[in-house]
């Protein structure tokens, strides 16, 4: 039958997916510079503990403030101008933090580097949904997310190294060079203006305006549910990642390099499952969310096992499971952001829906240092986000998709 004959992605296809895979890449590399070489900048600079991680809060309140607008302007404006607007916005947020003599300062640097962050998630999805047919988007989008993984090694494959031998300064100018040459490489690869989607709605032909677009948005039952799967999935995910070297050496007792050396195997575990699990999307006859709820499934039992190891061999294992589930579903819920858009709300639904997976990457660890200040116990505080998962899975169950 026709619907069964295989759809190759074509070369002009690959080169857009490189390019956004590389923005995509590169935006995740200049968010996490700081954190790799935070016990470097913060001697240096005279930061407490505090000083430093707020840097991170700085750059995630700008990332949350432009993720749903955005989105909006990519349907308007379209996500080849986006693309580019993000990537010298974050060339210069990055430029700038390597300037800086004062703790206020580097907090404003940070945070409009999250300003112009926050945007790149709608656009890269709003893209793949123009570019690639329904049965090429599962895989495309699983290429694309390998880059929220990766970024966690390349970052550290180098910027430590340069911080530690060259001073902190040259690992953030080395970051902000690079964005620039990937910014030329979209400005001739990426031929989107406005979303193919955008085109086809309001009436005549004609754009719809910013307020009927966010009334289509809030008025989509499955955009509600994929926003609330995303906050509760995306918070447990970056949850236990943030929090999985300090639950290794501190319930554990394993040594910071051994922690490191795992939490490496849990990216690269993660790195893998995400193309795989795309293909997988697009073969089989399951229902993306169907199929996503199941991968969440998984996850909280996965996170419970973590939790309960107490030996060094066995975090290899668990963290190997761990880094499977808790990023897998990632693929087919980015994918679903998209795919239930209101006709023209294609970007305006993957920044909400965004907006609601930075409420949750902001309101998990609170959680986790709540659970812990209250029982004394790394187990406890882990296992405490295991129900999130849980019930991101069951939320996707209600979702109903057309044929």
């Amino acid at each position: 039958m026709a619907e069964k004959i295989k759809e190759r992605i074509k070369g002009k296809q690959w080169l857009i997916l490189g390019s956004l895979w590389a923005a995509y890449l590169l935006s995740f590399v200049a968010r996490l510079v700081w954190p790799s070489i935070m016990p470097v900048t913060d001697d240096a600079l005279g930061f407490s503990v505090t000083q430093g991680t707020s840097y991170i809060t700085a750059f995630y309140i700008g990332y949350a403030i432009t993720a749903l607008p955005g989105g909006i302007l990519s349907d308007r404006i379209g996500y080849r101008k986006m693309v580019l607007i993000s990537m010298a916005g974050i060339a210069a947020g990055t430029a700038l933090t390597g300037t800086i003599g004062s703790y206020e300062l580097g907090f404003v640097y940070r945070f409009l580097l999250g300003i112009f962050s926050g945007p790149l998630n709608a656009c890269c999805l709003s893209a793949i949904a123009d570019v690639f047919s329904e049965r090429q988007r599962g895989f495309a989008t699983g290429i694309l997310m390998t880059s929220t993984s990766l970024g966690i090694t390349v970052v550290n494959s180098y910027a430590p190294t340069l911080a530690e031998s060259f001073g902190w300064q040259s690992a953030l100018f080395a970051t902000a060079v690079i964005p620039l040459a990937v910014l030329v490489l979209c400005f001739f690869s990426l031929k989107g203006n406005v979303s193919g989607a955008a085109k086809e709605s309001g009436k005549a032909g004609q754009q719809m305006s910013i307020a009927e677009s966010l009334k289509a948005i809030v008025t989509s039952k499955n955009v509600i549910i994929a926003s609330l799967v995303g906050m509760f999935a995306t918070g447990a995910t970056w949850g236990v990642t943030n929090w999985a070297n300090l639950f290794m050496t501190e319930s554990v007792g394993v040594s910071v390099v051994t922690a490191g050396r795992i939490a490496a195997i849990y990216g690269a575990a993660a790195f893998i499952s995400k193309p795989v699990i795309g293909i997988i999307s697009d073969k089989v006859h399951i229902k993306k969310n169907v199929l996503a709820a199941i991968c969440l499934f998984l996850f909280a039992p996965a996170l419970i096992a973590f939790a309960l190891t107490t030996t060094e061999q066995m975090l290899y294992v668990t963290g190997i499971i761990l880094g499977v589930s808790a990023f897998m579903y990632s693929v087919l819920t980015n994918a679903l952001a998209v795919a239930v858009a209101p006709a023209g709300c294609r970007g305006t639904s993957a920044g909400f829906v965004n907006l609601f997976n930075q409420i949750g990457s902001l309101s998990a660890p609170m959680v986790l240092g709540g659970v812990l200040t209250a029982t004394g116990s790394y187990q406890a505080a882990m296992m405490s986000i295991a129900v999130l998962p849980l019930a991101a899975g069951i939320l996707l169950l209600f979702m109903k998709l057309e044929k």
